[in-house]
């Protein structure tokens, strides 16, 4: 009877030690239309550089990844969120957000991560889905838009009204990730929203919305304080006020 005692507490302890090791790991997983068995990867968008983190054939298109949290700097990172790509190519990606505990759960089409993805899991990855989402309403349009401006690029006429649409179709996108950040102040996905970008042109400016910009660092300071892309934020918005002080002198 007392061996039997013992043994089940050294399996209690096992089973202890094992929850408690998983306790931060992050799992992102996903099913990809019109996908077999092609290789996929994840990384982890770092400080300056993208970290890959593992990769894996998936098996009829599924595919699915388990980022640990067991080492110090391992509990550190998923103690907040941070922004992990999944690459099926190096022209096809998403990029998401996600944190420690979190089972992510992606589907879309191998054809095009980016414009057909659907995820749940997080508050973080979801919000950021919805500024993809927002971003490809702009997108769309916009890319009708420079195709009929091409076609009359000597019709002076046709290319006004083109570009009146075009400021109309900015402006709206810029309202909509200005009421998201007002709305999500304290999520990492307004980091994002404010540094979201279209044809290598922002949304927003670092110096003309500075006040937005320390509005988020401030916020996201007092929830996450330890957080690396945050702590950069801080430095950033820093430099930024250093440099206009300077201007105004």
């Amino acid at each position: 009877m007392k061996k039997n005692i013992l043994f089940l507490l050294a399996l209690c302890s096992c089973v202890l030690f094992s929850c408690q090791n998983k306790k931060g790991q992050i799992v992102i997983e996903g099913k990809l239309k019109h996908a077999n068995n092609e290789w996929i990867r994840i990384g982890m968008i770092g400080e300056n550089d993208l970290v890959m983190l593992d990769s894996m054939k998936m098996k009829n298109g599924e595919f699915s990844f388990v980022i640990p949290a067991e080492t110090d700097e391992q509990k550190a990172r998923a103690a907040s969120p941070m922004m992990y790509q999944i690459i099926l190519t190096n022209d096809n990606t998403l990029t998401t957000l996600a944190k420690g505990g979190e089972h992510i759960v992606i589907e879309a089409d191998a054809q095009n991560l980016l414009s057909t993805y659907h995820i749940h899991g997080g508050e973080e990855c979801e919000l950021m889905a919805q500024l993809d989402s927002a971003l490809t309403s702009f997108v769309n349009p916009t890319n009708k838009l420079f195709e009929t401006y091409e076609k009359n690029v000597e019709n002076d006429s046709i290319r006004n009204e083109i570009e009146q649409k075009y400021v109309v179709l900015l402006q709206k996108h810029k309202d909509y990730l200005t009421h998201f950040i007002q709305k999500h102040p304290n999520n990492m996905a307004s980091f994002i929203a404010f540094y979201q970008s279209y044809n290598r042109r922002s949304f927003f400016s670092e110096q003309g919305d500075l006040d937005l910009l320390k509005k988020i660092t401030t916020s996201l300071q007092k929830q996450y304080p330890d957080n690396p892309y945050v702590k950069n934020m801080k430095l950033r918005v820093e430099m930024l006020e250093l440099v206009g002080q300077e201007q105004t002198e």
